[in-house]
This record gives C-alpha cells, structure tokens and sequence, in this order.
C-alpha cells in the first residue's frame, strides 16, 4: 500500500525524568517505520538518549522546550504563564514541517500539541502510555481540566491494552472516550550479537528502568531464593534509572553480588536478548510494555508480572505470569523454567512463533498506517 495523503508527520515524546524508557523506545520505533515507508518524520523530544538514537538512524529531530514540571514543582505558575509559548512552538514546529500529522504521547505535550494542531488544522493522534488513568483519577485539576478539554478535540485516541481501558472507563466520561481505538504495541525486531556469557551459566535478563515500580526490588528478594536452587543463575539488568543506587545496596545486602551484573544503558539491547535463557519483567504496573515484546521476538520466554496488557502480548504457551509484589512467586517461576530445559526449549519455540505478527512493522502496516491514511484523507 503507496501512503496516499501521509508524506509529513511530527511525532512528540517527553518525559518528567529525562531517561530512555518503553515510551521513549516507541516514539523511536515509529519514527524509524515511518522513514522506511518514506515519511518524512520529525521526532520532536528533550530527552538525550532518544535524540542520539534518532541521529544516528537519520530520522529528523527537533530538541523542544520542555520543563521537568514534576520535579520542579514550585515552578509550576511560571509553566502555567509559558503555555502560549509552549503551544506557539508546537504549531511552529507543525508549520515549518508541513506536517500532515502529528502524534503526541505524553499528557502535557498532549495539551500544548492538540492545541497547536488545532489552530494549523492538521489531525492529532494520541498515544496513552498509561498517564490517563492517574488523570481521569484527578479530574478537579488544572492540568486535569486542560487535558480533558484537548481529549474532547484529539481526532483519535489510541489505547495500547483491553486492560489499560478498562482501567480508565470507571473515571473517564463516556463522552471523551468516543475516539478511543484499540491497538496493541509491536516492537522493532533487532539483531544482536551474544555477549560471552559462561557455558555453565544461565541468563537471566531484563532490560529498561532502574525504578522500583518496575519491581525490581522484588526481584532482588526472588533471586535470593532462586540461587538457593539454581545456583549457576545470573541476572543481567540493563538500563538506568533513579533507584540504581538503591537496587546495588538490596544486592549486597542479600550478598548477591556474584549473581547480579548492572549493564548500564546499552546502545543495543538485542545483545542482551540474544545472550539471555529468560526475560523478567516484574513490574508493579505497566500499560502495554515494549520489553517483553522484544524478548518474545528474540525468541526469550518472559517471566513477568500480571498487570495491564502484558497477559495480551504475553502467549500462555511463551511465558508465566505472576502476581505483582510476590516475590515467592516470581522465584517459583523463575525456578520452574530454569530447571525444565525441556519446558524451557518449547517456551523458547513458541516465542520465536509468536513474533512475526508482533514486530512494529507489522503492526504499523496493518493498524498504524491506514488509521493515519483516513485521518488526513478526512482533514482534506
């Protein structure tokens, strides 16, 4: 399929904490399938790793102003009194690139671009990476009450999990949810090169936030108990975050040092994935992950939480699932896997099955593309 009326897009993703995450990775993922379809796609973000990582594909960039707002709360009057620079910089942007879209990801640039777009007339998308929840929990807000006035004129509203939108449906009037679509996440499927792990070792692997929301204190205790066990386990971690500190200090503490290595931030996380016998993601809360995406498309089996949409992206028969804040039970499964190798084989088996129709292209070709194709058809 030729994009008829998609020739021009402006995707935008800014974060509170200037750190590289799944919604980072996202905006990443759309920029680059857009390029490779021909788009010509401007990334719009302050954040420094998600700006090199589009550099160094040739995808277009713009490094906008943005606050920390929620760090810097004491600044918050001075960013109310910035909102009409903050707007006119989004319309610019969509002006001097002749947009013929823009897609927003995060609740603040969901304000500021909406309006934008709206004064310049080009079809904004949305993308909920989970921030709606916690507003539609808070109506009474001044944020709140902007947010809910630019959801009311967003063309289209993407929701990444059944589950995430069930999440929203008991505080969000029906009014607003009208434009909601349903699209699952997908995830560019890499390649890495092994990382020279020992032969007598198995890997045990995760990748993203150093953050204690995503569980990984919780892990710390599992491992504890999992060594206990299989003792020539290691869990590799990959990222950064604002708990690092604090994730070394529970690994000493349990005297795990010779079973935890931290990767810090890879430029390639498949290196990691390629090396790894399982992915772990026990985090306390998620929308819709890209993480145990890429896994599954590596051909890993994921040990993670039950929450949000990861039992969507997650087949039965390529993974376990766990509760959130259970330790005991995210060891037994770790346990479980690790001393099946037959079990651990066929999980490995049925993840490589189950990529195909969760790569980004796949997604963005089949959902992505023909939803912005009819969006822009009917702006013209």
């Amino acid at each position: 399929m030729k994009n008829k009326h998609l020739k021009r897009a402006v995707v935008v993703r800014n974060a509170y904490r200037w750190q590289y995450g799944g919604a980072e990775q996202f905006a990443y993922n759309l920029g680059s399938v857009m390029k490779d379809d021909g788009v010509d796609v401007t990334v719009v973000t302050r954040v420094p790793e998600l700006l090199k990582h589009c550099r160094r594909q040739g995808i277009k960039t713009f490094k906008n102003l943005w606050l920390q707002n929620e760090t810097h709360r004491r600044w918050m009057p001075l960013y109310y009194l910035l909102y009409p620079l903050l707007v006119a910089q989004y319309a610019w942007v969509l002006v001097s690139r002749r947009a013929d879209l823009l897609v927003v990801q995060s609740r603040d640039d969901q304000i500021f671009g909406t309006i934008a777009a709206k004064l310049v007339g080009v079809p904004v998308v949305w993308f909920d990476h989970a921030d709606m929840k916690h507003i539609a929990a808070h109506p009474f807000r001044f944020m709140s009450k902007s947010y809910y006035w630019a959801l009311e004129r967003a063309d289209t509203v993407i929701m990444t999990s059944k589950a995430e939108q069930a999440n929203i449906d008991a505080n969000l009037p029906k009014r607003y949810q009208s434009r909601f679509v349903l699209i699952n996440n997908g995830a560019l499927k890499g390649a890495g090169t092994a990382m020279g792990r020992p032969q007598d070792k198995q890997i045990v692997a995760y990748a993203g936030r150093l953050d204690k929301d995503k569980g990984l204190f919780d892990l710390v205790e599992a491992a504890a108990e999992v060594v206990k066990k299989v003792p020539q386990v290691e869990f590799w971690l990959a990222g950064k975050g604002p708990d690092e500190s604090e994730l070394q200090a529970r690994i000493e503490k349990h005297k795990l040092q010779p079973h935890f290595r931290l990767l810090g931030h890879l430029d390639n996380v498949w290196d990691l994935l390629v090396t790894a016998d399982i992915f772990v993601y026990p985090t306390h809360h998620d929308a819709a992950p890209l993480a145990p995406v890429e896994a599954l498309l590596a051909g890993v089996p994921v040990v993670a939480s039950k929450v949000g949409g990861i039992p969507e992206m997650v087949p039965d028969e390529a993974g376990l699932l766990v509760e959130p804040h259970q330790p005991g039970k995210l060891a037994g499964a770790l346990v479980k896997l690790l001393g099946d190798e037959k079990r651990l084989a066929a999980m490995k088996a049925a993840a490589r099955k189950a990529g195909p129709t969760m790569t980004f292209g796949h997604v963005y070709k089949e959902k992505y593309r023909p939803l912005f194709e009819r969006l822009i058809g009917e702006k013209r």
